[in-house]
């Protein structure tokens, strides 16, 4: 029964630490990924963006030099970690 309600605990601690509100907003995460994708051949523009798990998920395109790719931009401190990366 102590497992249990330890189990429980826990569980409940780490629920409620993932649903905290973003430092960062949805408008700064794509503002940090056109800055970091736009470059002399043409503009990033952000197709999607998910918030789950502390992060947010950014999939991004490039038609100026046919690049396209997801990147993930941490919610706390808007440190951005690419996913996926691809190139025409």
């Amino acid at each position: 029964m102590k497992r249990l309600s330890l189990f429980i605990m826990l569980l409940s601690v780490l629920l409620v630490s993932c649903m905290q509100a973003p430092e960062i907003t949805e408008s700064e995460a794509i503002a940090i990924i056109e800055q970091l994708h736009t470059n002399s051949f043409g503009t990033a523009e952000v197709i999607s963006i998910d918030y789950r798990f502390g992060r947010y998920a950014v999939e991004w395109e490039n038609e100026g030099n046919c690049e396209w790719g997801i990147d993930h931009v941490d919610g706390d401190d808007g440190s951005v970690t690419m996913k996926q990366a691809s190139i025409c």
